[in-house]
């Protein structure tokens, strides 16, 4: 019965892998068997396959063959001599004959390219957020987009060279600051806000208008509004658009305007809940009236009047003491509304 049992135990270490012995323990085999089937089958870059002009790339444990002559990446089962060398022949058999130095020289400059496009990328989108955030400041505070480049770019270059030296001012006139420029960029911060109010209407369902009809200074009509809608947990009112009414402004041309505007954003008047306007017979009136027109669309509408302009005229004649209160009166007002 002994033979037997001692026969086993030297069949069970005959069986071991070379590199395995009887005194492993059971984690250390397992740990071996997870660590050799990880990366079983993947094919490992060698440095003398530089010779045939070919790098790699990607995953280090798993590489992916690189051509340094033409980019072309191949999978990583070709990573061997004769595929490589293949690849030289077929397609760039002129250069089969280069030394190992040739093929270097291709790879150390296709690296240095790589690195010198990332910083340019780099710096390009640095200089981008900068015009940017420079035009976001001149709309914020209601300049002339032209001030960024008689003022803001020339005081600028100014302080940055007196404080940081020549260099630095240098960095500073990359920074795309021209009229068309800045005007470029307010109208695309312009456009995504929009997109954004519109997008949040829409996940909203209901809003709620607040129109007025007012002249610019060159005797045009234009057209403004608010709207307000949830938000989440919180109540938002966002300016909404300003248009022109090129035509006469009454209560059909008021409505048509909103309307082309509201059904470019993916709104309906089914979904608008109330409406503010103030008494203008354009606004009211019975027949005609943008109100009148808006009810047609929808029957449910709730018509608010807006009188805060005559609290206006009267604030202009109101003592110091009483403008504050007028000023917590208008909004709350506001709010209600």
């Amino acid at each position: 019965m002994d033979k037997f049992l001692k026969r086993k135990e030297l069949d069970s270490e005959q069986n071991l892998e070379p590199d395995e012995s009887p005194s492993m323990s059971g984690g250390q085999k397992k740990a071996k068997m997870v660590s050799a089937s990880k990366f079983s089958g993947a094919r490992q870059y060698s440095e003398s396959y530089i010779s045939v002009g070919f790098t790699f790339t990607g995953d280090a444990n798993k590489p992916t063959p690189l051509s340094v002559v033409c980019g072309e990446k191949l999978a990583n089962s070709a990573m061997v001599p004769s595929k490589l060398k293949r690849h030289l022949q077929t397609k760039h058999p002129s250069l089969q004959n280069k030394n190992a130095d040739y093929f270097v020289r291709l790879r150390d400059n296709t690296e240095k390219q790589a690195t010198f496009m990332r910083k340019t990328t780099k710096v390009n989108e640095r200089v981008l957020k900068a015009s940017y955030q420079v035009a976001e400041l001149i709309a914020k505070s209601k300049k002339s987009h032209t001030v960024a480049e008689t003022l803001i770019l020339s005081a600028c270059k100014a302080i940055v060279e007196e404080m940081l030296g020549p260099e630095a001012a240098k960095e500073i006139a990359k920074v795309p600051l021209s009229d068309n420029t800045i005007s470029r960029r307010i109208n695309d911060m312009s456009a995504d806000i929009e997109s954004v109010v519109l997008e949040k209407i829409r996940i909203s369902e209901k809003f709620a208008l607040q129109l007025d009809e007012s002249t610019d200074i060159s005797g045009h009509a234009q057209l403004l509004a608010n709207v307000r809608f949830v938000d989440g947990d919180a109540i938002r009112e966002n300016f909404f658009f300003c248009k022109a009414l090129p035509e006469k402004t009454t209560g059909e041309e008021i409505f048509r305007v909103t309307s082309e505007y509201l059904e470019k954003g993916g709104l309906k008047w089914e979904n608008c809940t109330s409406v503010c306007t103030d008494g203008a017979a354009a606004m009211v009136g019975r027949t005609k009236g943008f109100v009148s027109r808006v009810k047609e669309r929808n029957p449910d509408v709730i018509v608010t009047h807006c009188f805060l302009h005559h609290e206006a005229l009267v604030a202009k004649t109101l003592p110091a003491v009483l403008v504050h209160v007028l000023d917590d009166v208008v909004c709350m007002v506001n709010f209600v509304k």
